[in-house]
């Protein structure tokens, strides 16, 4: 199967995606709230060329298909499909398949590659079946990934990517196996996101970025979708993501 990303990444200049974790009731308190903001930022980035590649659980998933907006978002945006895993936060249907999985153990690289083959063939089936395909990439939950990952993947489906901080401990692959497309960083705590710098450190980063001639993945999270969440708040973050995603299209306009 030939993919977007196939042909994207063979391109030779700088250019721009935007990675969002869609996530599920572990960060998204309000998981309605958040999905329903989903259409105002990809609605942005579509107008301004930008493609957004959605990592999506289960449970994003499964509000995004009970608010019928999956056929929808297909249908009308620059959007590129992904799954993501925490394996400790999964439907109930997929937890009763998942008898081992540990409450408090979100890194689906610490369980075993017999574990892993059944969180992912569960996971990957769950959100295929709601019409959320092709799935091209997969990032794990906290950027953990390993080997045994990777391999599974390979072999239970046509997912060709990755996209992970490589600089973060939580990143343990040494085969490739899959077609590694990092987040955009200078080190595990530095990276190219949405919400962890303000505008100015922010913008720096992505004029670093280009001036590499890069493509750049970006990443923000879908629990800060919705402007009014308690996350800005909590953690003292001035201006939305859907605010500062319009910044960073001004600079990269300029570089167009």
């Amino acid at each position: 199967m030939e993919y977007f990303l196939d042909n994207y990444i063979k391109k030779p200049n700088f250019d721009f995606i935007l990675t969002i974790d869609c996530e599920g009731y572990n960060f998204d308190k309000n998981l309605k709230n958040n999905v329903l903001n989903l259409e105002r930022l990809l609605k942005l980035n579509s107008e301004n060329n930008i493609y957004t590649l959605l990592f999506i659980t289960p449970f994003f998933a499964k509000m995004m298909n009970e608010l019928n907006l999956i056929e929808n978002i297909k249908r009308n945006y620059k959007v590129i499909f992904g799954l993501h895993i925490h394996p400790n936060n999964l439907p109930e249907s997929i937890e009763k398949l998942c008898p081992f999985i540990e409450k408090n153990e979100d890194l689906i690289a610490n369980y075993s590659y017999d574990e892993q083959k059944t969180i992912i063939k569960h996971c990957y089936e769950y959100i295929s079946k709601l019409g959320i395909e092709p799935i091209e990439a997969f990032r794990g939950g906290y950027f953990s990934i390993d080997d045994n990952t990777e391999k599974i993947l390979a072999e239970l489906t046509p997912i060709k990517y990755e996209s992970h901080n490589i600089y973060r401990p939580q990143y343990k692959v040494t085969k490739n196996i899959l077609t590694s497309l990092p987040v955009y960083a200078e080190n595990e705590n530095e990276e190219l996101r949405l919400e962890y710098f303000n505008i100015e450190k922010l913008s720096k980063i992505l004029n670093k970025g280009i001036l590499e001639n890069k493509k750049l993945f970006g990443i923000t999270h879908s629990y800060l979708l919705d402007p009014n969440d308690f996350h800005y708040k909590r953690d003292k973050i001035e201006l939305d993501i859907h605010e500062r995603m319009n910044l960073l299209i001004s600079i990269i306009n300029k570089y167009r």
